[in-house]
């Protein structure tokens, strides 16, 4: 039994010394088969990892040495002598790109001491940057990281990667591999200084301000060049985060960050002790602040000029280059272009004080408003309330209100008297916009005719306070008044009909006609002397005479008179639908939209230019950020009228100013040959004067505002003349210093002594015996216009002592007298006495016989039975004896 129970004892050992045998066996297997298994899915992944990540490098976007330049500048107005007036600036485009041979070497280190200080030693990488970066974060509980990027990964990200987003851990290390890749392939084809000027030129300093040049702009108010060590570490301090260490907001933070890169340039060996201690003791901060209130006191609006150009310039990059809308606007704001204007700052300085001059303008100025409220209720519901609504809710108690007032004080209760019967409660939020607005108000445009260049423009009186408002020299339209008679009438009428100077229209009763039939009275402006008779058309524009200038357009045509406008660079005009300005009413500025003051002034610009029209030019040039001129200006002038015509309306023109009758003898430029024609429109809304020298053409128009109510411009009060002298005052101190000249009579110019009654050839011993002074003349005539037929106005008859009708054989006391005949009156329309009735008689004579001593027969004069007209001017030789060469 005890052998048994040994021998089975052995047994069992031997059985469990199997079994462990066994389990290491397997265990052994277990381990090996695990470790292949660890290895195959680390091979896996290894190999995965590696497909990964081949794959996020050639998904990397291609860079070459240009795809990390700098992106987005601001456009630059320079005005015609060369200095920068405007800087076109939007968000992320106020770079100055500058050399990284203009930048002080205290200025790069300053930003490679604080942001890769051994950029000179890597190859992109920074290797040691990043473990550091890596031990750092561990050390600190995974709470504390710092930056490992270079300034190569830096350039990349902000030009390369910089439209990419990070969505998630994935996505930031797809970008961070990808950087990294491309950082080490960008400093195999770019230099370490290519690189670090196009990173210094690249990066955000806060403001508005990227780039080192621009900050050091708006932070200093000087070039980067001029920098010092203590500024330069203040820029560099911004770069961690332009926010947080923003100089002007956050000046404790930026003070203590640029502690720091003083400290990292001491130790980096790129300052002395000296050095550092200087510009650690610097107050460098009272200066930012000191520049800053100056650069926020003269924070950018741009001009009135500047804001017609920036029109101008994209209208023509959409039209001339091709560009759309949207591209011409970011092209403007963000590309970086130069655009050479035409401005000529000493002109546009005088017109600039002129027009701040108080002692300008009448005394008695009102203040307009502009004004507009949106209430926002605690609901979100938004409740608009306009500048109509204002008046219409005045107008109840008062229909004959207008929001003019006579102070601004008055007006601001005009506008809280209103706000306060809204019911807004102190739940609601108000936004309001409300200015005042100086009224009336001006516009003036001055151009060089000889170039189309528009050098010097003000859109307005008072304070201009912010971009694109309202400009009246070019934005407001406004009715031309008689300005329009020479552009409309006068011009077609010389060019088409060879009118001229002495051509002469009945100024009579007349009356527009309208559909075929006689429609209401045309009326002259002069009160007090309603019809003059017969007139030259030299009269009628000295004068301003509205019947002469609608009988002339009438006997242009309107289609044809439209023409010339069209081709004299008028764009307003309506040619379709029920209202279009083919018609006679055209000849006096009675047009459906108006005119731009800049294109009035440019058609009177185009006559000062011996008749050549040029499109009025704001600037002469564009060039792209590389130099490449992409808008060429070059002026392209289109002959509307001939030299001699145009020498014949100027002429005209300078009676205006100079000559008896003349509208506007207060706008003559001191010293200076002067031409030009005034603009009243009805009820004087509108004030206009368009004049010229030899050298500038200029328009100034005066009125009020159509912000709700139209009121007229007040004679008492001096507001519908004084235009022309501001005019004549703007003008004078332009030509200052420049020779009194006039304009060259072209050769084709001929003079004729003319009877003014007749336009003719006078006849001596008629034209000059209706007993008044002056009707023969000597008047200028383009060569092959002027006349060869003798008066037919004169005659010389028989009258009535007793009646002062024609005689008749029963009239017992004859007299012989000279008469100018009467010419019939328009159909329907009444004859009116004139200047000429009391020395005319009717050209109907049956009409004009004595009529007390009936039963007699008209008895011709001794002239009239001698061959009448004829047969006098065969005695005094050939009619063509009355024609001599010019003399000035």
């Amino acid at each position: 039994m005890n052998y048994s129970k040994k021998s089975t004892s052995r047994k069992q050992k031997a059985l469990k010394s199997k079994g462990t045998r066994m389990g290491k066996k397997m265990g052994v297997v277990f381990l090996k088969t695990l470790l292949v298994l660890v290895i195959a899915v680390g091979v896996a992944g290894l190999c995965g990892g590696i497909g990964i990540i081949k794959g996020v490098i050639e998904n990397a976007p291609d860079i070459t040495s240009a795809s990390v330049l700098p992106r987005g500048y601001k456009s630059v107005v320079y005005d015609a002598d060369g200095n920068k007036t405007a800087e076109l600036v939007a968000e992320g485009t106020n770079r100055t790109y500058v050399k990284l041979e203009n930048i002080p070497d205290h200025v790069q280190k300053a930003f490679i001491a604080i942001e890769d200080e051994r950029f000179y030693e890597h190859n992109g990488v920074d290797v040691q940057g990043m473990l550091r970066a890596g031990v750092t974060f561990v050390t600190s509980g995974f709470k504390t990281t710092q930056g490992a990027s270079t300034i190569t990964q830096q350039l990349l990200k902000n030009n390369v990667f910089d439209f990419m987003s990070e969505n998630g851990m994935l996505e930031k290390i797809e970008r961070k591999l990808q950087e990294q890749y491309l950082a080490i392939q960008l400093e195999k084809i770019m230099s370490k200084d290519e690189i670090l000027e196009s990173y210094l030129n690249t990066i955000n300093l806060g403001q508005n301000s990227l780039g080192v040049q621009a900050a050091s702009n708006r932070y200093f108010g000087k070039s980067v060049s001029e920098l010092d060590i203590s500024e330069a570490a203040v820029l560099a301090a911004i770069t961690k985060s332009p926010t947080e260490y923003n100089p002007i907001r956050n000046p404790e933070a930026n003070r203590g960050r640029r502690a720091l890169v003083l400290e990292n340039m001491l130790e980096q060996g790129y300052i002395s002790q000296a050095e550092y201690e200087d510009a650690l003791a610097d107050d460098v901060y009272a200066r930012i602040q000191e520049n800053n209130e100056v650069t926020e006191s003269t924070s950018t609006v741009y001009s009135y000029f500047v804001d017609e150009l920036i029109d101008q310039v994209q209208n023509d990059l959409v039209e001339k280059a091709g560009y759309t809308e949207t591209q011409a606007s970011n092209a403007l704001y963000s590309s970086g272009l130069k655009i050479y204007s035409t401005q000529d700052p000493d002109v546009q300085q005088i017109l600039d004080e002129e027009f701040a001059n108080p002692d300008n303008f009448p005394a008695k100025s009102k203040v307009g408003i502009d004004w507009a409220l949106s209430v926002v209720d605690e609901n979100g519901e938004t409740t608009n309330y306009s500048q109509e609504m204002l008046i219409a809710y005045y107008k109840q108690t008062d229909s004959g209100y207008e929001p003019l007032y006579d102070s601004e004080e008055e007006a601001q209760a005009a506008i809280d008297g209103y706000v306060a019967t809204l019911g807004i409660t102190d739940s609601d939020t108000v936004y309001e916009r409300s200015s005042m607005v100086i009224q009336p108000q001006a516009s003036m445009v001055i151009m060089d005719q000889s170039t189309g260049e528009v050098t010097a423009m003000i859109g307005g009186r008072g304070e201009k306070t912010a971009n694109k408002t309202l400009n009246r020299a070019s934005d407001s339209l406004r009715n031309p008044g008689s300005t329009f008679k020479i552009v409309a009438a006068y011009a077609p009428a010389f060019e088409e009909l060879g009118y001229g100077p002495g051509t002469v229209q009945y100024d009579g009763p007349f009356a527009y006609t309208e559909n075929g039939s006689t429609g209401r009275l045309v009326r002259n402006w002069d009160k007090n002397t309603p019809y003059r008779g017969w007139t030259t058309l030299r009269e009628a524009i000295t004068r301003s005479m509205n019947i002469m200038a609608v009988k002339t357009i009438t006997d242009v045509t309107s289609p044809v008179a439209i023409d010339y406008l069209l081709r004299f660079g008028f764009s307003t005009l309506s040619l379709e639908g029920a209202n279009t300005d083919y018609g006679q009413a055209t000849a006096l500025g009675g047009i459906t939209n108006g005119v731009s003051n800049l294109e009035l002034t440019a058609a009177y610009a185009g006559i000062a230019n011996s008749g050549s029209y040029i499109k009025p030019r704001m600037y002469t040039k564009v060039v792209d950020n590389d130099g490449n001129v992409i808008l060429d200006n070059t002026a392209e002038a289109t002959q509307v009228i001939s030299e001699q015509n145009a020498w014949l309306l100027i002429d005209c023109m300078k009676d205006v100013v100079s000559g008896t009758g003349g509208t506007s003898p207060t706008a003559k430029i001191t010293g200076m040959t002067t031409a030009g024609k005034s603009g009243t429109t009805s009820e004087n809304r509108d004030v206009w004067f368009v004049g010229m020298s030899p050298y500038y053409t200029a328009g100034i128009w005066v009125g009020y505002d159509n912000s709700g109510y139209k009121h007229e411009l007040s004679s008492a009060n001096g507001e519908t003349n004084f235009h022309k002298k501001l005019w004549a005052t703007v003008m004078t101190r332009i030509h200052e210093g420049l020779e009194n000249k006039d304009w060259d009579m072209p050769s084709g110019i001929v003079q004729v002594t003319i009877c003014k009654k007749s336009g003719k050839l006078a006849v001596g011993g008629l034209c000059d015996s209706d007993g008044r002074e002056g009707i023969v003349v000597n008047e200028y005539f383009v060569d092959g216009t002027q006349p060869t037929e003798v008066c037919d106005h004169h005659v010389r008859v028989n009258i009535c002592a007793d009646t002062g009708l024609l005689a008749t054989s029963m009239c017992p006391n004859q007299v012989q007298q000279v008469k100018v005949l009467l010419p019939a009156m328009q159909e329907g329309v009444e004859e009116a006495v004139t200047q000429d009735t009391a020395y005319g008689i009717s050209a109907n004579l049956q009409s004009a016989t004595c009529t007390v001593h009936s039963g007699g027969v008209y008895v011709p004069s001794e002239y009239e039975l001698s061959g009448g007209l004829q047969t006098e001017a065969t005695a005094e030789g050939d009619p063509s004896a009355g024609q001599t060469e010019p003399t000035e």
